[in-house]
């Protein structure tokens, strides 16, 4: 599915510098702000959604099956 904004996506991150209170890699909520490129492989500027009302902007984050950086992605939300 390609990205567009508006979309809610789960983001996920290694980078303990930004997380609170040991809440770990994620998936902490986001939507998409702003998407670059064409299709499924896009970057996609993000508002990430952090636990206790932080609220941070991620940029050029790419979809997990795409990414160039493992440790930095998003990925659709389950459905159930």
């Amino acid at each position: 599915m390609t990205p567009t904004v508006g979309r809610i996506v789960h983001f996920y991150t290694s980078n303990r510098g930004v997380q609170s209170n040991g809440v770990g890699d994620g998936p902490y909520a986001a939507i998409i702000t702003q998407v670059f490129g064409d299709g499924d492989d896009a970057y996609s500027n993000l508002k990430v959604f952090y636990p206790f009302g932080e609220i941070r902007d991620e940029g050029s984050v790419q979809n997990k099956d795409f990414s160039a950086t493992p440790d930095r992605y998003w990925v659709w939300p389950p459905r159930e």
